[in-house]
């Protein structure tokens, strides 16, 4: 699909957005090099920039970098905004714990291995002691193990992550999204066979997050360009004038409803903001 392209419109893009994983950075810790000057080369000409990312505050060193033109962060799926230069949490939205619980309880009646692990606003993350035993070797481990009812009520619990180790990601998805009955809002960032889900609280998502964000900068959401490769970004690249999905991206976003951008490997949101933005070739 081609798209709108705001070079062929003569409309200027007044602000980028950008995913993290499998968009924007090359590898899980590793940026590419044309895409952080087109950033930068974005920034310098006035134009606002935003990362919007399923990663948590303490998950976004990645981007350090790049805290010299300061970003605006939105992390944790919608539910936290983030200062990176001054490593600072502006904003939250946080799950309420009666909801969290209930859907715990029912999300278990349907999957019975699920565990549970809570991202904070401001403390490090929490695991129950099921899902700790499931980390890879190496993964940075939790500050707290607890049943999932002490750990919400540690701190301001900002996500619930969901992990089956018998049930795929878009399985354990579907499950949540019947026994969340309006309480929870899933999405997923990942394929896997041992399923992963994120769950915020109702109405936080990625694009609810930006639409303030814009706002504050003085930006329609049609005079702004997004990329995205997985479900959690479906709603922030339906709300901009200007949505790019990567050649890798989950095969929901590859219908033709969105231009194809490239893959993340090869620098693809720096080349079309090169291309269509900064008016390189």
């Amino acid at each position: 699909m081609a798209g709108r392209s705001p070079r062929a419109e003569g409309r200027p893009v007044r602000a980028i957005v950008t995913d993290l994983d499998g968009t924007f950075l090359k590898s899980a810790t590793e940026l590419h090099p044309r895409s952080v000057e087109a950033f930068r080369a974005a920034a310098r000409s006035g134009l606002g920039v935003v990362f919007a990312t399923g990663r948590p505050p303490r998950w976004v060193d990645v981007l350090d970098p790049l805290a010299d033109i300061e970003p605006v962060v939105i992390s944790t799926n919608g539910a936290v905004l983030y200062d990176l230069a001054r490593h600072e949490v502006l904003d939250h939205h946080d799950l309420d714990v009666a909801d969290a619980l209930g859907f715990a309880a029912a999300l278990a009646e349907r999957v019975p291995d699920v565990c549970f692990a809570v991202e904070y606003a401001h403390a490090e993350w929490g695991t129950d002691p099921r899902y700790e035993r499931l980390l890879e070797e190496g993964r940075r481990r939790p500050a707290s193990i607890a049943p999932l009812e002490e750990l919400l009520g540690l701190d301001a619990a900002v996500k619930l992550l969901v992990v089956s180790p018998g049930t795929s990601t878009e399985a354990l998805a579907e499950a949540s999204r019947r026994a969340a009955g309006g309480r929870i809002n899933v999405t997923f960032s990942t394929l896997r066979a041992q399923g992963l889900v994120e769950c915020s609280a109702p109405g936080v998502t990625k694009a609810a997050m930006l639409a303030d964000v814009l706002e504050r900068m003085g930006v329609d959401p049609s005079e702004a360009m997004a990329f995205g490769d997985m479900p959690n970004d479906a709603d922030m690249l339906d709300m901009v004038g200007y949505p790019y999905v990567m050649s890798n991206a989950h095969p929901s976003l590859l219908d033709g409803r969105y231009p194809v951008a490239g893959a993340n490997t090869e620098g693809a949101v720096g080349a079309v903001v090169e291309r269509e933005v900064l008016g390189g070739p």
